[in-house]
């Protein structure tokens, strides 16, 4: 007798072929251990070497100790991209205290490990997926910052070449030195933070937070103690000359001080409303109020104008109505105050501050104008290519700027040094930071979208894009915010895939009995 006869359904070609293969021991491993590395083991080595870094500053070792600590920071951030960033991040707002080559230091030489690192780390993550998927899947949105930020890098670093081919190499050294600190670390740190913070990694935000607030409270402790505390062993926070009419402190610029102070200043004030813990809202109110007076203190009219931008901005997230309101509000109180707070900064920092009887803008204004003036037509001149990078020092007094050697506006130098394509691209590349941020109605996005606003504003007025003091606090806030838009947007990596199974299947076993 035989048995009934068992027939095997093969499962449809569609559904096998679309399965997507289990995560391997491999990559449960390297999710097991990246989770370690940022959790504990990264961040504990981040703090020491920290500390040892602000130890060495304050003992003011010699050269040579502070360049084996470089070389360990260095090595570190290769192991570990996420404690690297985050050794980057405490130590960016303060002055360079290890030079290495002219402008170049220690934090350009930081932001090179750390994009070697996540670069590297990032192709894996796409070969992986490659391997494992057989495609890379659908581009978010968040990833078009990054695109444009890695145009930018070559694009820029072009403009090098124009100014070797008009002002020879010796000009062209020093010019390439500043970009290098400048522009490029800027930008690398800014795609670095984009990869580590796509994990869920928060640790860079508050880092940068507490830094630009200790370096905010440093300046203001500074002016208001008339450089007493640069006779401590402390003085090496500080840079430049002591200014007793406005407020520099960590940086010898106070309209770059008051761009630094701004970034924690607008996160604070956005926590402040938009929070929804009692305890950190009143803690955002409080440390806001010190910041605040800091920013005054530099005498810096950008303040005024992104703390509008930011107030605006906050109350369209509550209400469309209130932000209409608000806006309009500022206008008027900005034409009624505007004589007053003209008056009081003359009168407080003197010489081109004040108003010359006839005139309707004080000597800076002036000053400014004919450089921007002076700049476009240097566009005008060279409207494809440019003139070269930091050709403006080189040809200010041919186009009709005798004083400045900058343009003091960062956008309309990338047209006036580098041509139409280059400033087209670095316009691109700010909104679509912005955009990204806008995008999100969170209050961390919000106050991490007004914070880069009040960085674009400062562009505007300053040569902000000089200071890595300023760009990397402030590109490492804006990397974390398009990351965090990322995380919601793209699909998990392999790595992501693995850890999701092992919860899964923690999740789904029978509980023990007790």
């Amino acid at each position: 007798m035989t048995g009934p006869t068992v027939t095997t359904v093969p499962a449809p070609a569609s559904t096998v072929a679309d399965a997507p293969p289990s995560p391997g021991p491999l990559a449960l491993y390297r999710a097991i251990a990246e989770d370690a590395a940022r959790w504990w083991l990264g961040p504990v080595v981040a703090g020491l070497v920290v500390v040892a870094y602000l130890v060495l500053r304050t003992m003011d070792v010699d050269a040579a100790g502070l360049r084996a600590w470089l070389a360990l920071a260095v090595a570190f951030t290769l192991v570990s991209p996420a404690g690297g960033l985050l050794v980057l991040a405490a130590i960016a707002p303060f002055g360079e205290g290890i030079p290495l080559s002219g402008e170049v230091g220690s934090k350009t030489a930081l932001a090179l490990a750390l994009a070697a690192s996540a670069g590297l780390r990032w192709a894996v993550d796409v070969a992986v997926r490659w391997r494992t998927t057989g495609r890379f899947g659908p581009i978010p949105r968040a990833l078009i910052p990054v695109g444009l930020a890695l145009a930018l890098l070559p694009a820029t670093a072009f403009g090098l070449l124009r100014t070797q081919e008009r002002f020879g190499a010796a000009f062209t050294v020093g010019a390439a030195q500043i970009w290098a600190q400048g522009v490029a670390t800027m930008l690398l740190v800014f795609v670095a933070t984009v990869w580590i913070g796509r994990r869920g990694v928060r640790g860079p935000i508050i880092l940068t937070l507490v830094a630009t607030t200790i370096a905010g409270l440093i300046s203001l402790a500074d002016f208001w103690s008339d450089a007493t505390l640069r006779e401590t062993p402390l003085d090496w926070l500080l840079t430049g000359a002591f200014n007793p009419s406005r407020l520099t402190g960590v940086i010898r610029s106070p309209t770059s001080t008051a761009a630094l102070v701004m970034l924690p200043i607008s996160i604070a004030l956005t926590v402040a409303v938009l929070g929804r813990d009692r305890r950190a809202r009143l803690l955002a109110a409080v440390v806001s109020v010190p910041l605040l007076v800091a920013a005054y203190l530099t005498f810096n009219r950008t303040v005024f104008i992104a703390l509008l931008v930011g107030v605006v901005i906050v109350g369209w997230r509550i209400r469309r109505a209130l932000g209409v309101a608000l806006a309009t509000a500022g206008v008027i109180v900005s034409i009624v105050a505007i004589p007053w707070y003209i008056a009081v900064r003359g009168a407080s920092v003197g010489g081109g501050s004040e108003i010359p009887p006839g005139e309707v803008l004080i000597a800076s204004d002036q000053m400014r104008i004919t450089a921007w003036g002076a700049a476009t037509r240097m566009f005008l001149d060279e409207p494809l290519l440019g003139q070269g990078y930091r050709s403006y020092r080189q040809l200010a007094e041919a186009f009709g700027d005798p004083i400045l050697n900058a343009p003091h506006n960062e956008w309309l130098r990338l047209f006036a040094e580098h041509g139409a394509i280059v400033g087209l691209l670095g316009l691109a590349f700010a909104a679509s930071i912005a955009i990204v941020l806008a995008r999100r109605p969170g209050w961390l996005e919000t106050g991490l979208l007004v914070a880069f606003l009040s960085l674009c504003l400062a562009a505007c007025f300053n040569n902000t894009f000089l200071f890595n003091q300023v760009t990397i606090p402030a590109f490492v806030l804006a990397g974390s915010g398009v990351a965090l838009a990322l995380r919601q947007d793209a699909p998990d990596t392999a790595a992501d895939q693995a850890t999701d199974a092992l919860d899964t299947a923690a999740d789904q076993a029978p509980d023990a009995p007790a």
